[in-house]
């Protein structure tokens, strides 16, 4: 069945020379077969448009491709369609900017994406687990233009009283867990006890087969090894905690005597026979992913205050260790309870997840990097956030990205959430649902619309702007010729611009684009020079605007 659609086409650059590639119409009627409404995005193939236009290269002598160019161009994008999306360059590394990492090839960029809690462990009530489909995983995330993720591991076999609900607050059970159940013996939970010195070599190479379906989507993924949080708030005397003594047979013992909290195995001052044991796992994680381009490793989430040793000695030993591996990967620090983010900004981690709920333009201490890459994770900065609009969700994501940062969002994703409503996710049995809830569809699509302009802009020479615009929100590179700017309006309506940077003889092109329907308006372009520019959104709500030199960015840049 076919059915007349109007569809914005994006434009994407191509960062050698900067060509741009775009349809004919910037907005064009185009037949197509139902579901065959694709789109491209930069330099990664995630879907090819099913077009009736010709596309052509804007640069002296533009070549404009006749009906065998357009199947050739064509047969390239369906070609390479599974090799771009296997192509994560890395491990990432500093770039010249202190916002951003680079991958092996040089190419600054931003890290963007849903992130849940149940992509690595199976979860489930009632002492069951509900098995995900990985593979719909990484398909949603590609489907949204995400490019990063993390995998969770939950420590507790079972964790107690998860505030999904407004009253009794489920159990769920995890499985799997790094160590064999050998017993002899039951853990609290009922199952054997764990065996600390023997590995479960399927919770590895699962460990590994999720992050190589990561790498082959191009998404880049952060490995949580620890969850601090878990062990902060949800123990109870039947988790079946592999370092309480009662759940091991290695006479390993985190003195936990019951209740809500038992943090002891990560609040120790120097290290004992229980980061010996948490030492090696880490170890063997690093020797199961280390040859993978896409990893960033993580430490722990929303540990205690009184952890900063412990989160400060696994930074060393990790980097300790892969110093003398093939690849080295960036190493980050979520936020603790009850400790500012200077302690995040002051550690010598490479990235870090604050627990403010806009970032500072720049994330920087006296540790070694003194600047971190500051990825803002609704998981700690933006608790409640189903509470507020989705164009306050939207500011959220949008100011975080005009002030430097990058932005992960804490999916509930298929865990039924009834508790005010935060995910009515489809189907639900034993507290996971087989589909996502859409009520979060519009946040998911800005984090990949933020993506696709961080791709539009130069990101080596661009930085937050804020006193350029009335707004406070503008990301922009300032050259006498080449100037570019990035602009948002959180509540839209009229703001103003200085474009001095440029003389009143260059023009800038101007776009417009509106992240409450994800639509594209391309107006005149202006003459650059005014030093207080008026705009007005032709449309209601919050706004971006992209602004640019008509003969295109600066080029040149931090490497």
């Amino acid at each position: 069945m076919k059915t007349l659609v109007r569809r914005t086409v994006y434009p994407f650059w191509q960062e050698e020379s900067h060509n741009q590639v775009i349809w004919d119409e910037r907005e064009c009627e185009i037949e197509i077969d139902r579901g065959c409404q694709l789109e491209i995005e930069f330099w990664r193939i995630t879907e090819v448009p099913c077009m009736q236009t010709r596309p052509r290269f804007l640069r002296p002598g533009s070549l404009v491709f006749d009906s065998q160019g357009l199947k050739f161009l064509l047969w390239v994008l369906f070609g390479g369609q599974i090799a771009l999306a296997a192509q994560v360059a890395g491990p990432l590394t500093a770039s010249g900017s202190p916002q951003y990492f680079k991958d092996a090839n040089g190419t600054v960029l931003i890290l963007n994406g849903s992130q849940t809690w149940n992509t690595l462990q199976d979860w489930g009530s009632n002492g069951g687990v509900q098995t995900l489909d990985f593979n719909a995983y990484v398909n949603f995330l590609t489907a949204h233009g995400h490019n990063f993720t993390l995998l969770w591991r939950t420590e507790l076999p079972k964790f107690c009283g998860l505030p999904t609900t407004e009253s009794s607050p489920p159990d769920l059970t995890v499985s799997p867990h790094p160590w064999l159940r050998t017993g002899p013996g039951k853990a609290a939970d009922g199952g054997l006890k764990f065996d600390l010195t023997k590995f479960d070599q399927s919770f590895f190479d699962r460990l590994r087969g999720r992050a190589q379906a990561l790498n082959s989507a191009g998404i880049f993924v952060g490995i949580y090894l620890f969850t601090g949080e878990w062990l902060n708030s949800f123990r109870c005397s039947s988790d079946g905690y592999p370092f309480t003594g009662a759940n091991n047979i290695n006479g390993i013992d985190d003195g936990y005597a019951g209740g809500l909290k038992g943090t002891r195995s990560i609040t120790m001052t120097a290290p004992n026979a229980i980061t010996a044991f948490q030492d090696a796992y880490v170890e063997k994680v690093i020797d199961s992913l280390n040859d993978l381009p896409n990893v960033l490793w993580i430490v722990s989430e929303e540990a205690p205050s009184n952890s900063i040793w412990w989160n400060a000695h696994q930074i060393s030993h990790i980097r300790a260790y892969e110093s003398g591996k093939a690849q080295q990967h960036p190493i980050g620090y979520a936020a603790l309870i009850g400790s500012s983010d200077a302690t995040l900004y002051n550690s010598n981690a490479d990235w870090v997840a604050p627990e403010v709920k806009i970032s500072p333009n720049k994330s920087c201490g006296n540790g070694n990097p003194a600047c971190k890459v500051n990825i803002n994770d609704s998981d700690h900065t933006y608790w409640g956030m189903w509470n507020e609009t989705a164009q306050q969700n939207r500011n959220y994501a949008w100011e975080n990205f005009m002030t430097g940062n990058q932005v992960l969002f804490m999916d509930p994703y298929v865990v039924y959430y009834p508790r005010e409503n935060r995910n009515l996710c489809v189907s639900p049995t034993d507290a996971i649902c087989s589909g996502p809830d859409t009520r979060w569809e519009d946040f998911r699509k800005n984090l990949g619309y933020i993506l696709r302009y961080s791709r539009r802009v130069n990101l080596s020479n661009v930085t937050p702007c804020s006193s350029l615009c009335s707004t406070g929100y503008c990301l922009a590179q300032t050259p006498s010729v080449g100037a570019e700017y990035l602009i948002y309006a959180p509540s839209g309506g009229s703001f103003t611009m200085n474009l001095s940077a440029m003389s009143g003889s260059r023009t800038l092109a101007v776009e417009w684009f509106n992240p409450s329907t994800g639509a594209t308006i391309v107006e005149k372009p202006i003459p650059s020079g005014s030093s207080s520019q008026s705009f007005t959104p032709p449309f209601s709500q919050d706004a971006v605007l992209y602004l640019v030199d008509t003969a295109g960015h600066a080029a040149s840049g931090r490497h």
